[in-house]
C-alpha cells in the first residue's frame, strides 16, 4: 500500500478540491492511501477517516514570510506532511502551498540527490503530437541559474524522461532567444557548449519556446525565471484560446450544428492540451518523491497530480535516479 502525504491547507479556495480529489483516487486505485494533513474539522466536512484515508489536525498553515528553516520543526501543516515522508510514515508529498517554502523545507528535510546542486521545479508539459509529452526545469524555483546547474538537469532530467515517459533516447534542448550559438547569457552559452560535447546526453541544441509545443524536444532547459513565465504563458493561452474556441462554435447556429460533428475532435484536443491533467511540478533532485500543484488547483489538478505520483511510485523512479546520479 503507498501512502501519499497531503498538505491539503496550501489551496488558495480552502480544503474541498483536495479531499474530493483523495478520495476519488482511493476509489479508483486500491493500492493507495493518504494521509491528510490540515484542519480536520473542514475536512470532516467532506469525508471522515477510513481505512485508506487518515486525517492529522493540523490548523495552521505555513508562514511563507518565516521562512523554511524557522518553520521546518514548527507544527504547520506542510512541514507535518514533509516529516511524514522524512520518517518514512510516507512514500510521497503534495502541497500547494508556497513555492519557494516549500522547496526550501522539502530540500532541508529531505535532503539532495548525489550530483544535484539544486533542485528544480520540473512539470510534464503537453505537445500537440499525440501522447508525446516533455519535461522542463527549472520554471520558478532558481532565479539565479548556473551552467552547472543547467547541465545536471539535462542528466536528471534525460532520466527521468526515459524512466517514466519511455523515451529511449530523450532529445535535450537549452530553450533560448535563438538557435544561434551566439544567442543567449553566460550561463546558457557555457552549458551550451559542454552539453556539446557531452556523448552522455542526446543534446540537441538551442530551441526557441515557440517550438516547445511542437514536441520538439523531450527534456527543455531554462532558468526559473524564464522558466516560469513560459509555464504561466503556456497555461494561460491553451486555457483562453480552448474557451475562446467554445464560445465562438456556440456563438451562431451554423456554427453549433459544425461543433456537434466536431466535437469529439473538439474534446480530444482539449484533453490532450489541458495541462490540469498534468496537474503539477516535481520537485526534481530529492531523494524523495515530492511534488507541488497550483495554489488554485482544481479537483482535475490534483487527480492529475495524482496520477503522476503513481506512474513515480510504481516504477520507483526516484530510487532509479539516484543510483545512476551517484555512479
Amino acid at each position: 500500500m503507498k501512502k501519499i502525504a497531503f498538505d491539503v491547507m496550501g489551496n488558495d479556495n480552502g480544503v474541498r478540491a483536495g479531499v474530493e480529489a483523495a478520495l476519488d483516487f482511493v476509489e479508483k486505485n486500491l493500492d493507495y492511501s493518504f494521509i491528510l494533513v490540515g484542519d480536520k474539522s473542514e475536512i470532516s466536512k467532506i469525508t471522515m477517516e477510513t481505512e485508506r484515508i487518515k486525517i492529522i489536525d493540523v490548523k495552521k498553515e505555513v508562514d511563507k514570510n518565516a521562512g523554511a528553516r524557522a518553520s521546518r520543526n514548527d507544527d504547520n501543516s506542510m512541514a507535518v506532511a514533509i516529516n511524514l515522508v522524512k520518517n518514512n510514515e510516507a512514500d510521497a508529498v503534495v502541497s500547494s502551498g508556497d513555492s519557494g517554502v516549500y522547496l526550501s523545507m522539502a530540500t532541508l528535510l529531505l535532503k539532495r540527490m548525489p550530483g544535484i546542486k539544486r533542485p528544480a521545479f520540473m512539470p510534464i508539459f503537453p505537445t500537440v503530437i499525440k501522447d508525446r509529452k516533455y519535461v522542463m526545469m527549472d520554471v520558478g524555483a532558481n532565479i539565479v541559474t548556473t551552467s552547472q546547474m543547467i547541465e545536471q538537469w539535462a542528466k536528471i532530467g534525460s532520466l527521468f524522461s526515459n524512466i517514466t515517459l519511455n523515451v529511449k533516447k530523450p532529445r535535450v534542448g537549452i530553450v533560448n532567444i535563438g538557435t544561434e550559438d551566439s544567442k543567449g547569457n553566460d550561463f546558457q552559452k557555457d552549458a551550451h557548449k559542454n552539453l556539446m560535447r557531452n556523448t552522455e546526453i542526446n543534446y540537441i541544441g538551442f530551441v526557441e519556446p515557440r517550438n516547445l509545443l511542437k514536441g520538439v524536444v523531450d527534456v527543455a532547459l531554462v532558468d526559473g525565471y524564464g522558466g516560469n513565465l513560459i509555464l504561466k504563458t503556456m497555461e494561460g493561452s491553451i486555457l483562453s484560446i480552448l474557451s475562446l474556441i467554445k464560445k465562438e462554435l456556440s456563438s451562431k447556429l451554423k456554427y453549433k450544428i459544425g461543433a456537434l460533428l466536431v466535437k469529439g475532435a473538439f474534446n480530444n484536443i482539449k484533453k490532450d492540451l489541458d495541462y490540469r491533467n498534468v496537474g503539477a511540478a516535481w520537485l526534481i533532485g530529492l531523494n524523495k518523491p515530492a511534488i507541488k500543484t497550483h495554489g488554485s488547483s482544481d479537483k482535475k489538478s490534483y487527480l492529475g497530480a495524482f496520477s503522476q505520483l503513481a506512474i513515480v511510485l510504481e516504477k520507483d523512479v526516484v530510487t532509479k535516479l539516484k543510483e545512476v546520479m551517484n555512479e
